[in-house]
């Protein structure tokens, strides 16, 4: 279950702004982090996820199979503050998620359910500082969000990883340096990517690497943009190592690759949609009970920008 964690961290690099130049003559770029100062933009997120598990127990001798959908709304409000600094506002609306493993009747968790694991995300605002660099140097009510879902480890987990504190800072951070090569591009041209994304329960850090390319200059509803992909995987030969429920388990990734479609906005500077889609194969082993399990999994993430407005 841990490949969900990597998501969100993928679905918030889909907000982070840019800005750039384009010769129409010579077809070149230059890209320039500039979070839009005096704007307010909305975005969604869809998220479909579906594995096969085999080998745990109680499940089919074919496998276990879980699908998971989350949807997300989240808006940025982002204004000066002090001198050559930035702050942004960061809501996450609404949140929801159903997961169905076919075994167990299906679990729906819902941001407007008053109860339930998300009820302290809706409208709680999340206060991010950027210096002049645009990198952010401090947080503010983050650690706040995943109150409601002390009672849902799964869940509870899963937003602490996304939305804490020291995760947004970390990985926002990693991913606006990571997309802005020094130098200009022209159609074709590629640039590496490494990132380390910190795991659920203490299991450290997992690495990303890969590289993006300058595709293509498009449209998107309407607006010009310039195309990135990208693409990936984990780097990791060796085994994850976690204790749940008091044993060890192992986690080995057989195979892993990730692909995404960027679409960048050259006139309002900031990213107007990600497709991505990411594949998995990994192995988990409990060696004390003699268990070996397997887990196929295939995800489709859709995030895009649904209303830009002025900052009131």
């Amino acid at each position: 279950m841990k490949s969900i964690f990597l998501v969100p961290a993928t679905a918030i690099l889909a907000t982070c702004a840019l800005t750039f130049s384009v010769s129409a003559e010579e077809k070149t770029i230059k890209l320039k982090q500039a979070l839009p100062v005096g704007k307010k933009i909305h975005q969604s997120m869809v998220m479909n996820q579906k594995m096969k598990m085999g080998g745990a127990p109680g499940a089919p001798a074919g496998g276990m199979n879980i699908t998971n959908k989350m949807t997300m709304g989240m808006s940025m409000d982002i204004n000066k503050h002090e001198e050559k600094k930035k702050r942004m506002i960061l809501k996450y609306e609404e949140i929801s998620m159903a997961v169905d493993t076919g075994l167990f009747p299906k679990q729906e968790f819902s941001s407007k359910d008053p109860e339930g694991p998300f009820k302290g995300l809706a409208d709680h605002p999340v206060t991010l500082i950027y210096d002049e660099k645009d990198q952010i140097v401090s947080v503010e009510g983050a650690d706040e969000l995943v109150d409601g879902a002390e009672n849902q480890p799964v869940v509870g987990e899963m937003l602490k990883q996304i939305l804490g504190e020291d995760q947004l800072k970390q990985t926002m951070n990693q991913m606006m340096v990571q997309m802005i090569p020094d130098k200009v591009l022209k159609i074709g041209d590629s640039w590496p990517y490494e990132m380390k994304v910190p795991m659920p329960q203490g299991m450290g850090e997992m690495t990303m690497k890969g590289k993006y390319t300058l595709k293509k200059f498009d449209k998107f509803e309407g607006h010009d943009c310039a195309v990135l992909t990208m693409v990936g995987g984990i780097d990791s030969d060796e085994k994850v190592k976690m204790e749940t429920n008091g044993q060890q388990v192992e986690i080995e990734f057989k195979d892993s690759q990730f692909e995404a479609d960027i679409y960048f906005d050259n006139k309002l500077g900031l990213t107007r949609k990600t497709n991505m889609l990411t594949m998995m194969n990994m192995a988990m082993t409990i060696p004390a009970l003699g268990m070996n399990m397997t887990m196929d999994m295939n995800m489709t993430m859709t995030s895009k920008v649904t209303k830009v407005e002025d900052s009131k």
